[in-house]
Protein backbone atom coordinates (compact mmCIF):
# COMPACT_ATOMS: atom_id res chain seq x y z
CA UNK A 1 0.00 0.00 0.00
CA UNK A 2 1.23 3.83 -0.81
CA UNK A 3 2.31 5.74 1.89
CA UNK A 4 1.19 9.16 1.94
CA UNK A 5 3.29 12.07 3.43
CA UNK A 6 2.22 15.90 3.52
CA UNK A 7 4.57 18.07 5.29
CA UNK A 8 4.45 19.90 7.50
CA UNK A 9 2.80 17.03 9.48
CA UNK A 10 0.41 19.09 11.10
CA UNK A 11 -3.89 18.13 11.91
CA UNK A 12 -4.75 19.67 8.79
CA UNK A 13 -2.64 17.95 6.76
CA UNK A 14 -3.33 14.76 9.19
CA UNK A 15 -6.69 15.29 7.94
CA UNK A 16 -6.66 15.56 4.47
CA UNK A 17 -4.45 12.40 4.58
CA UNK A 18 -6.90 10.74 6.31
CA UNK A 19 -9.67 11.80 4.45
CA UNK A 20 -8.03 11.20 0.78
CA UNK A 21 -6.33 8.14 1.69
CA UNK A 22 -7.11 6.43 4.76
CA UNK A 23 -3.94 4.73 6.48
CA UNK A 24 -5.92 1.81 7.79
CA UNK A 25 -7.63 1.54 4.38
CA UNK A 26 -8.16 -2.07 3.65
CA UNK A 27 -8.90 -2.86 0.02
CA UNK A 28 -11.99 -5.35 -1.10
CA UNK A 29 -10.96 -8.32 -3.17
CA UNK A 30 -11.32 -7.49 -6.45
CA UNK A 31 -14.21 -8.85 -8.83
CA UNK A 32 -16.27 -8.11 -12.10
CA UNK A 33 -17.38 -4.31 -12.35
CA UNK A 34 -19.77 -2.35 -15.19
CA UNK A 35 -17.08 0.82 -14.86
CA UNK A 36 -13.59 0.79 -13.29
CA UNK A 37 -11.95 4.03 -13.11
CA UNK A 38 -8.80 4.79 -12.45
CA UNK A 39 -7.84 8.53 -10.81
CA UNK A 40 -9.78 9.64 -8.32
CA UNK A 41 -9.34 13.78 -8.63
CA UNK A 42 -11.86 15.55 -9.84
CA UNK A 43 -12.92 13.84 -13.36
CA UNK A 44 -12.52 10.23 -11.69
CA UNK A 45 -14.85 11.33 -9.25
CA UNK A 46 -16.96 12.23 -11.63
CA UNK A 47 -17.33 9.70 -13.99
CA UNK A 48 -17.74 7.04 -10.85
CA UNK A 49 -20.20 8.59 -8.91
CA UNK A 50 -22.41 9.57 -12.01
CA UNK A 51 -22.48 5.83 -13.31
CA UNK A 52 -22.78 4.71 -9.42
CA UNK A 53 -26.15 7.01 -9.53
CA UNK A 54 -27.08 5.65 -12.86
CA UNK A 55 -27.38 1.66 -10.95
CA UNK A 56 -23.69 0.27 -12.30
CA UNK A 57 -21.70 -1.59 -10.36
CA UNK A 58 -18.38 0.53 -10.14
CA UNK A 59 -14.89 0.36 -8.97
CA UNK A 60 -12.65 3.92 -8.62
CA UNK A 61 -8.59 3.21 -8.06
CA UNK A 62 -6.19 6.08 -6.69
CA UNK A 63 -2.45 5.58 -5.74
CA UNK A 64 -2.30 9.31 -3.90
CA UNK A 65 -5.55 11.28 -2.90
CA UNK A 66 -9.10 11.46 -3.31
CA UNK A 67 -9.45 14.77 -4.91
CA UNK A 68 -6.30 14.93 -7.30
CA UNK A 69 -4.05 17.55 -8.02
CA UNK A 70 -7.06 20.22 -7.69
CA UNK A 71 -8.29 19.65 -4.20
CA UNK A 72 -4.71 18.88 -2.50
CA UNK A 73 -1.89 20.86 -5.04
CA UNK A 74 -3.69 23.07 -7.27
CA UNK A 75 -7.08 24.78 -7.34
CA UNK A 76 -7.48 24.97 -3.50
CA UNK A 77 -4.53 25.28 -2.14
CA UNK A 78 -3.48 28.32 -4.54
CA UNK A 79 -6.87 30.34 -4.22
CA UNK A 80 -6.18 30.12 -0.52
CA UNK A 81 -2.83 31.61 -0.72
CA UNK A 82 -4.11 34.48 -3.06
CA UNK A 83 -6.73 35.24 -0.93
CA UNK A 84 -4.86 35.96 1.55
CA UNK A 85 -2.12 37.56 -0.41
CA UNK A 86 -4.92 39.97 -1.92
CA UNK A 87 -6.02 40.56 1.44
CA UNK A 88 -2.66 42.66 2.72
CA UNK A 89 -2.97 44.12 -0.60
CA UNK A 90 -6.31 45.67 -0.11
CA UNK A 91 -5.29 46.58 3.03
CA UNK A 92 -2.23 48.41 1.66
CA UNK A 93 -4.61 50.31 -0.47
CA UNK A 94 -6.01 51.66 2.89
CA UNK A 95 -5.39 55.28 1.63
CA UNK A 96 -7.84 55.24 -2.04
CA UNK A 97 -10.87 54.30 0.71
CA UNK A 98 -10.41 56.60 3.72
CA UNK A 99 -8.52 54.75 6.40
CA UNK A 100 -4.50 54.67 7.20
CA UNK A 101 -2.66 52.11 9.03
CA UNK A 102 0.06 53.06 11.18
CA UNK A 103 2.09 51.28 9.56
CA UNK A 104 2.05 48.85 6.16
CA UNK A 105 0.08 45.58 6.24
CA UNK A 106 2.70 42.98 7.85
CA UNK A 107 2.82 39.52 6.49
CA UNK A 108 2.42 35.95 9.00
CA UNK A 109 3.37 33.74 6.68
CA UNK A 110 2.82 30.57 9.00
CA UNK A 111 -0.19 31.69 9.64
CA UNK A 112 -1.15 32.06 5.95
CA UNK A 113 0.12 28.90 5.18
CA UNK A 114 -2.21 27.33 8.51
CA UNK A 115 -5.27 28.29 6.90
CA UNK A 116 -4.05 27.21 3.12
CA UNK A 117 -3.57 24.03 4.81
CA UNK A 118 -6.90 24.34 6.80
CA UNK A 119 -8.38 25.56 3.52
CA UNK A 120 -6.99 22.12 1.69
CA UNK A 121 -8.59 20.26 4.52
CA UNK A 122 -12.26 21.53 4.11
CA UNK A 123 -12.52 20.58 0.39
CA UNK A 124 -10.95 17.30 0.32
CA UNK A 125 -13.59 16.64 2.86
CA UNK A 126 -15.81 16.32 -0.21
CA UNK A 127 -14.09 14.35 -2.16
CA UNK A 128 -13.28 11.81 0.77
CA UNK A 129 -13.10 8.04 0.38
CA UNK A 130 -15.79 7.42 2.73
CA UNK A 131 -17.81 10.17 0.51
CA UNK A 132 -17.33 8.32 -2.54
CA UNK A 133 -17.97 4.95 -0.98
CA UNK A 134 -21.50 6.59 0.72
CA UNK A 135 -22.18 7.37 -2.94
CA UNK A 136 -21.93 3.41 -4.09
CA UNK A 137 -18.81 3.33 -5.26
CA UNK A 138 -16.71 0.70 -3.86
CA UNK A 139 -12.96 2.18 -3.75
CA UNK A 140 -9.24 0.55 -4.07
CA UNK A 141 -6.05 2.51 -3.02
CA UNK A 142 -2.92 1.85 -4.78
CA UNK A 143 -1.00 1.71 -7.77
CA UNK A 144 -2.99 0.14 -10.44
CA UNK A 145 -1.81 -1.03 -14.21
CA UNK A 146 -3.62 -2.90 -16.58
CA UNK A 147 -3.46 -6.40 -16.98
CA UNK A 148 -5.73 -7.36 -20.12
CA UNK A 149 -7.90 -5.42 -22.44
CA UNK A 150 -10.87 -6.19 -19.72
CA UNK A 151 -9.00 -5.90 -16.41
CA UNK A 152 -6.52 -3.86 -14.23
CA UNK A 153 -4.70 -5.24 -10.88
CA UNK A 154 -4.46 -2.85 -7.72
CA UNK A 155 -2.04 -3.86 -5.31
CA UNK A 156 -2.46 -7.91 -6.09
CA UNK A 157 -6.66 -7.47 -6.50
CA UNK A 158 -7.76 -8.26 -9.72
CA UNK A 159 -10.31 -6.03 -11.22
CA UNK A 160 -12.04 -7.31 -14.54
CA UNK A 161 -14.55 -4.81 -16.45
CA UNK A 162 -17.52 -3.70 -19.31
CA UNK A 163 -16.17 -0.71 -19.62
CA UNK A 164 -13.18 1.62 -17.97
CA UNK A 165 -12.39 5.36 -17.67
CA UNK A 166 -8.40 6.44 -17.34
CA UNK A 167 -8.53 9.82 -15.37
CA UNK A 168 -5.27 9.50 -13.83
CA UNK A 169 -4.59 13.42 -14.31
CA UNK A 170 -1.14 15.04 -14.49
CA UNK A 171 1.96 15.68 -13.49
CA UNK A 172 4.57 19.20 -13.06
CA UNK A 173 6.70 19.45 -16.51
CA UNK A 174 10.72 19.29 -14.71
CA UNK A 175 12.46 21.35 -18.03
CA UNK A 176 15.98 20.39 -18.46
CA UNK A 177 18.08 22.85 -17.10
CA UNK A 178 21.81 22.13 -16.15
CA UNK A 179 22.37 21.82 -12.33
CA UNK A 180 18.38 21.58 -11.82
CA UNK A 181 18.61 17.81 -9.29
CA UNK A 182 15.32 17.34 -7.45
CA UNK A 183 14.62 18.79 -4.30
CA UNK A 184 16.30 22.03 -5.62
CA UNK A 185 13.12 23.27 -6.65
CA UNK A 186 8.99 23.95 -5.83
CA UNK A 187 6.39 22.63 -8.07
CA UNK A 188 2.34 22.53 -7.31
CA UNK A 189 2.88 19.81 -5.55
CA UNK A 190 5.96 21.04 -2.86
CA UNK A 191 5.23 24.75 -2.35
CA UNK A 192 2.01 24.61 -0.57
CA UNK A 193 4.46 22.75 2.02
CA UNK A 194 6.73 25.78 2.71
CA UNK A 195 6.38 27.39 6.20
CA UNK A 196 8.76 30.77 5.65
CA UNK A 197 8.31 32.80 3.25
CA UNK A 198 11.23 33.04 0.88
CA UNK A 199 12.92 36.24 0.55
CA UNK A 200 13.46 36.18 -2.73
CA UNK A 201 11.45 33.52 -5.21
CA UNK A 202 11.89 33.12 -8.95
CA UNK A 203 9.16 31.33 -10.98
CA UNK A 204 10.37 30.03 -14.02
CA UNK A 205 7.30 30.27 -16.44
CA UNK A 206 4.61 32.57 -16.98
CA UNK A 207 1.18 30.28 -17.29
CA UNK A 208 -1.24 30.40 -14.94
CA UNK A 209 0.38 28.90 -12.17
CA UNK A 210 3.52 31.04 -12.69
CA UNK A 211 1.70 34.23 -12.70
CA UNK A 212 -0.71 33.32 -10.34
CA UNK A 213 2.27 32.55 -7.65
CA UNK A 214 4.42 35.15 -9.06
CA UNK A 215 1.83 37.76 -8.08
CA UNK A 216 0.47 36.31 -4.36
CA UNK A 217 4.36 35.29 -3.25
CA UNK A 218 5.20 39.37 -4.44
CA UNK A 219 2.16 40.32 -1.98
CA UNK A 220 2.24 38.53 0.82
CA UNK A 221 6.21 40.39 0.81
CA UNK A 222 8.99 37.87 -1.00
CA UNK A 223 11.12 39.58 -4.06
CA UNK A 224 9.72 37.77 -7.23
CA UNK A 225 11.70 37.50 -10.33
CA UNK A 226 9.35 35.76 -12.94
CA UNK A 227 11.03 34.31 -16.28
CA UNK A 228 9.23 33.68 -19.40
CA UNK A 229 10.82 31.82 -22.26
CA UNK A 230 7.97 32.99 -24.82
CA UNK A 231 8.21 37.13 -25.03
CA UNK A 232 5.02 37.22 -23.57
CA UNK A 233 2.58 36.20 -20.33
CA UNK A 234 -0.01 34.11 -20.37
CA UNK A 235 0.67 33.30 -24.02
CA UNK A 236 -2.54 31.29 -24.92
CA UNK A 237 -4.74 34.46 -24.30
CA UNK A 238 -4.76 37.61 -26.95
CA UNK A 239 -2.12 39.61 -26.73
CA UNK A 240 -3.44 42.58 -25.00
CA UNK A 241 -3.98 40.48 -22.12
CA UNK A 242 -0.16 39.85 -21.69
CA UNK A 243 0.47 43.15 -22.06
CA UNK A 244 -1.99 44.65 -19.42
CA UNK A 245 -1.04 41.95 -17.02
CA UNK A 246 2.68 42.45 -17.04
CA UNK A 247 2.22 46.00 -16.50
CA UNK A 248 0.32 45.22 -13.56
CA UNK A 249 3.05 42.99 -12.24
CA UNK A 250 5.69 45.65 -12.65
CA UNK A 251 3.81 47.95 -11.12
CA UNK A 252 3.22 45.85 -7.91
CA UNK A 253 7.15 45.32 -8.23
CA UNK A 254 7.63 41.88 -10.07
CA UNK A 255 10.85 42.19 -12.24
CA UNK A 256 9.66 40.36 -15.52
CA UNK A 257 12.06 38.52 -17.82
CA UNK A 258 10.62 38.35 -21.14
CA UNK A 259 11.97 35.89 -23.90
CA UNK A 260 14.81 34.38 -21.74
CA UNK A 261 15.25 30.73 -21.28
CA UNK A 262 16.57 29.07 -18.00
CA UNK A 263 19.64 27.23 -18.74
CA UNK A 264 21.58 26.77 -15.28
CA UNK A 265 20.76 26.59 -12.19
CA UNK A 266 22.59 26.30 -8.69
CA UNK A 267 24.12 27.71 -5.06
CA UNK A 268 21.09 29.81 -5.10
CA UNK A 269 21.52 31.45 -9.18
CA UNK A 270 19.95 31.14 -11.58
CA UNK A 271 20.93 31.38 -15.25
CA UNK A 272 18.98 33.04 -17.87
CA UNK A 273 19.87 33.70 -21.49
CA UNK A 274 17.99 35.60 -24.42
CA UNK A 275 18.97 36.11 -27.70
CA UNK A 276 21.42 38.82 -27.07
CA UNK A 277 21.53 38.83 -22.97
CA UNK A 278 22.47 36.65 -20.18
CA UNK A 279 21.13 37.60 -16.92
CA UNK A 280 21.92 35.70 -13.09
CA UNK A 281 19.12 36.26 -10.74
CA UNK A 282 19.53 34.98 -7.04
CA UNK A 283 17.13 33.29 -5.28
CA UNK A 284 16.09 31.26 -1.94
CA UNK A 285 13.48 29.33 -3.54
CA UNK A 286 12.99 27.97 -7.07
CA UNK A 287 9.45 27.56 -8.79
CA UNK A 288 8.54 25.84 -11.76
CA UNK A 289 5.54 26.45 -13.52
CA UNK A 290 6.56 24.92 -17.13
CA UNK A 291 3.37 23.01 -18.00
CA UNK A 292 1.41 19.72 -17.40
CA UNK A 293 2.09 15.85 -18.40
CA UNK A 294 -0.41 13.46 -18.64
CA UNK A 295 -0.08 10.85 -15.93
CA UNK A 296 -0.24 7.79 -17.59
CA UNK A 297 3.47 6.03 -17.91
CA UNK A 298 2.86 3.58 -15.14
CA UNK A 299 -0.62 2.13 -16.04
CA UNK A 300 1.23 -0.31 -18.42
CA UNK A 301 -1.31 0.99 -21.19
CA UNK A 302 0.09 -1.75 -23.76
CA UNK A 303 -1.79 -4.49 -21.95
CA UNK A 304 -4.98 -3.15 -22.51
CA UNK A 305 -4.23 -2.38 -26.02
CA UNK A 306 -4.83 1.35 -25.71
CA UNK A 307 -2.07 3.39 -27.58
CA UNK A 308 -0.76 6.82 -26.50
CA UNK A 309 -0.07 10.37 -28.01
CA UNK A 310 2.47 12.80 -27.46
CA UNK A 311 0.02 14.60 -25.13
CA UNK A 312 -1.49 12.01 -23.50
CA UNK A 313 -4.04 9.18 -23.86
CA UNK A 314 -4.97 9.08 -27.76
CA UNK A 315 -8.86 8.89 -28.21
CA UNK A 316 -11.41 9.51 -30.41
CA UNK A 317 -13.91 12.23 -30.82
CA UNK A 318 -16.21 10.53 -28.40
CA UNK A 319 -13.32 10.19 -25.77
CA UNK A 320 -13.15 6.24 -26.54
CA UNK A 321 -9.36 4.87 -26.90
CA UNK A 322 -8.08 2.52 -29.22
CA UNK A 323 -9.71 0.43 -26.95
CA UNK A 324 -13.44 0.36 -27.37
CA UNK A 325 -14.27 -0.87 -23.61
CA UNK A 326 -11.82 2.07 -22.21
CA UNK A 327 -12.52 5.83 -22.36
CA UNK A 328 -10.24 8.42 -21.21
CA UNK A 329 -11.00 11.97 -19.66
CA UNK A 330 -9.78 15.43 -18.07
CA UNK A 331 -5.84 16.17 -18.20
CA UNK A 332 -5.11 12.40 -19.17
CA UNK A 333 -6.45 12.99 -22.49
CA UNK A 334 -7.80 16.41 -22.84
CA UNK A 335 -5.44 19.16 -24.10
CA UNK A 336 -7.01 22.02 -22.29
CA UNK A 337 -5.97 20.62 -17.97
CA UNK A 338 -8.60 22.30 -15.96
CA UNK A 339 -10.73 21.10 -13.21
CA UNK A 340 -13.99 21.65 -15.31
CA UNK A 341 -12.76 20.64 -18.16
CA UNK A 342 -12.05 16.92 -16.71
CA UNK A 343 -15.84 17.11 -14.43
CA UNK A 344 -17.13 18.11 -18.37
CA UNK A 345 -15.71 15.36 -20.50
CA UNK A 346 -15.96 12.56 -16.97
CA UNK A 347 -19.52 13.05 -17.32
CA UNK A 348 -19.19 12.84 -21.15
CA UNK A 349 -17.51 9.70 -21.15
CA UNK A 350 -19.69 8.29 -19.24
CA UNK A 351 -22.61 9.20 -21.44
CA UNK A 352 -21.10 7.82 -24.39
CA UNK A 353 -19.57 4.36 -22.53
CA UNK A 354 -22.59 3.39 -20.54
CA UNK A 355 -25.93 5.55 -22.36
CA UNK A 356 -24.47 5.33 -25.52
CA UNK A 357 -24.93 8.89 -26.08
CA UNK A 358 -22.17 9.18 -29.18
CA UNK A 359 -21.60 12.99 -28.04
CA UNK A 360 -18.34 14.49 -29.33
CA UNK A 361 -15.96 16.65 -27.40
CA UNK A 362 -16.12 19.51 -29.54
CA UNK A 363 -19.61 20.05 -28.36
CA UNK A 364 -17.86 21.15 -24.96
CA UNK A 365 -17.70 24.82 -23.95
CA UNK A 366 -14.97 24.96 -21.87
CA UNK A 367 -14.10 28.47 -20.26
CA UNK A 368 -10.70 29.25 -18.63
CA UNK A 369 -9.78 31.58 -15.85
CA UNK A 370 -6.15 32.54 -14.76
CA UNK A 371 -6.76 34.16 -11.11
CA UNK A 372 -4.36 36.77 -11.19
CA UNK A 373 -5.61 40.57 -10.03
CA UNK A 374 -7.32 41.42 -12.39
CA UNK A 375 -8.57 37.69 -13.04
CA UNK A 376 -8.15 36.39 -17.09
CA UNK A 377 -10.92 34.42 -18.16
CA UNK A 378 -11.47 33.85 -21.92
CA UNK A 379 -13.76 31.21 -23.62
CA UNK A 380 -14.99 30.12 -27.08
CA UNK A 381 -13.47 31.70 -30.37
CA UNK A 382 -10.83 34.19 -29.60
CA UNK A 383 -9.72 35.67 -32.71
CA UNK A 384 -6.08 33.56 -32.48
CA UNK A 385 -8.31 30.38 -32.09
CA UNK A 386 -10.87 31.76 -34.47
CA UNK A 387 -7.65 32.34 -37.06
CA UNK A 388 -6.40 28.81 -36.62
CA UNK A 389 -10.02 27.39 -37.98
CA UNK A 390 -10.04 29.59 -40.67
CA UNK A 391 -13.40 31.49 -39.19
CA UNK A 392 -14.13 34.75 -39.48
CA UNK A 393 -15.22 36.96 -35.96
CA UNK A 394 -16.38 40.58 -35.36
CA UNK A 395 -15.39 41.80 -32.02
CA UNK A 396 -17.07 44.14 -29.48
CA UNK A 397 -15.26 45.92 -26.60
CA UNK A 398 -15.67 48.17 -24.03
CA UNK A 399 -13.15 49.03 -20.94
CA UNK A 400 -13.91 48.15 -17.75
CA UNK A 401 -13.87 51.85 -16.48
CA UNK A 402 -17.01 52.85 -18.30
CA UNK A 403 -18.57 50.24 -15.90
CA UNK A 404 -19.50 52.15 -12.66
CA UNK A 405 -19.91 49.40 -9.91
CA UNK A 406 -15.83 48.28 -11.41
CA UNK A 407 -14.64 52.31 -11.17
CA UNK A 408 -16.27 52.49 -7.81
CA UNK A 409 -15.12 49.27 -6.62
CA UNK A 410 -11.39 50.61 -7.53
CA UNK A 411 -11.10 47.51 -9.67
CA UNK A 412 -11.50 49.27 -12.99
CA UNK A 413 -8.42 48.27 -14.57
CA UNK A 414 -9.87 45.78 -17.44
CA UNK A 415 -12.02 45.19 -20.28
CA UNK A 416 -14.70 43.02 -22.39
CA UNK A 417 -14.37 41.67 -25.57
CA UNK A 418 -17.18 39.50 -27.23
CA UNK A 419 -16.53 37.89 -30.55
CA UNK A 420 -19.65 36.98 -32.76
CA UNK A 421 -19.21 35.03 -36.17
CA UNK A 422 -19.05 37.34 -38.81
CA UNK A 423 -21.34 34.77 -41.02
CA UNK A 424 -24.50 34.31 -38.91
CA UNK A 425 -23.92 37.30 -35.75
CA UNK A 426 -24.05 34.61 -33.40
CA UNK A 427 -21.59 35.11 -30.21
CA UNK A 428 -18.69 32.71 -30.28
CA UNK A 429 -16.53 33.59 -27.89
CA UNK A 430 -15.11 36.22 -25.26
CA UNK A 431 -12.61 37.82 -23.60
CA UNK A 432 -12.57 39.17 -19.77
CA UNK A 433 -10.06 41.23 -17.90
CA UNK A 434 -11.44 41.88 -14.46
CA UNK A 435 -11.48 41.62 -11.28
CA UNK A 436 -13.87 38.91 -10.97
CA UNK A 437 -13.52 37.37 -14.54
CA UNK A 438 -14.10 34.01 -13.55
CA UNK A 439 -17.39 34.99 -11.63
CA UNK A 440 -18.47 36.71 -14.63
CA UNK A 441 -17.75 34.34 -17.61
CA UNK A 442 -20.25 32.00 -17.14
CA UNK A 443 -22.87 34.50 -18.83
CA UNK A 444 -20.79 34.20 -22.26
CA UNK A 445 -20.19 30.14 -21.88
CA UNK A 446 -23.86 29.80 -21.52
CA UNK A 447 -24.96 32.38 -24.69
CA UNK A 448 -22.42 30.04 -26.89
CA UNK A 449 -23.45 26.65 -25.68
CA UNK A 450 -26.90 27.75 -26.86
CA UNK A 451 -25.90 29.64 -29.83
CA UNK A 452 -27.67 33.27 -28.44
CA UNK A 453 -26.95 36.38 -30.49
CA UNK A 454 -25.65 39.71 -29.21
CA UNK A 455 -29.99 40.78 -28.91
CA UNK A 456 -29.83 37.91 -26.00
CA UNK A 457 -27.60 39.77 -23.81
CA UNK A 458 -29.10 43.04 -24.68
CA UNK A 459 -32.24 41.86 -23.82
CA UNK A 460 -31.74 40.32 -20.51
CA UNK A 461 -32.12 42.47 -17.13
CA UNK A 462 -28.72 42.95 -15.13
CA UNK A 463 -28.54 44.05 -11.56
CA UNK A 464 -27.23 47.72 -11.06
CA UNK A 465 -24.06 48.40 -9.95
CA UNK A 466 -22.25 44.91 -11.23
CA UNK A 467 -19.62 44.49 -13.54
CA UNK A 468 -21.27 41.67 -15.15
CA UNK A 469 -23.37 44.73 -16.70
CA UNK A 470 -19.96 44.88 -19.32
CA UNK A 471 -22.00 42.22 -21.29
CA UNK A 472 -25.04 43.89 -21.91
CA UNK A 473 -23.65 47.51 -22.23
CA UNK A 474 -21.14 46.13 -25.36
CA UNK A 475 -24.59 44.35 -26.48
CA UNK A 476 -26.14 47.10 -26.48
CA UNK A 477 -23.66 49.39 -28.37
CA UNK A 478 -22.44 46.63 -30.43
CA UNK A 479 -22.63 48.74 -33.61
CA UNK A 480 -20.03 51.90 -32.85
CA UNK A 481 -16.85 49.63 -31.58
CA UNK A 482 -17.06 46.77 -34.11
CA UNK A 483 -13.83 45.56 -35.31
CA UNK A 484 -13.74 42.73 -37.78
CA UNK A 485 -10.80 40.14 -37.11
CA UNK A 486 -9.96 38.28 -40.42
CA UNK A 487 -10.09 34.32 -40.76
CA UNK A 488 -6.67 33.14 -41.54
Amino acid sequence: MTTIELYPDDVFNRRTIRQGHPPDWVNREGGDYDLVVLGGGPGGLTAATTAAAGGHRVAMTEQRLTGGTCVNFGCTPSKALIRCARAVHDASRGAEFGFRLDAPPRTDFGTVMDRVRRMRSLSSSGDAVEVAEQAGVEVYLGHTRFTAPNAVEVEGRMLRFRKAVIATGSDPVVPPIEGLRAGDYLTNETVFSLTELPARLVVIGSGPLGCELAQAFRRLGSEVDLVSHPGTLLAHDEPEVSELIRRRFEQEGIRVHLGLKAVRAGAGRLLVQGADETRELPYDALLLGTGRKANVEHLDLDAAGVHVARDGVEVDAYLRTSNPDIYAAGDATFPEKYTHAAIATARLSIANALDGAHRPARELVIPHCTYTDPEVAEVGLTPRRARDEGVAVDAYRLDLAKVERAFIDGEEEGFGVIYTRSDSGTIAGATLVAAHAGEMISELTLAITNQLPMAALADTVHCYPTQAEVFQRIALHAGPQKVAVAAH
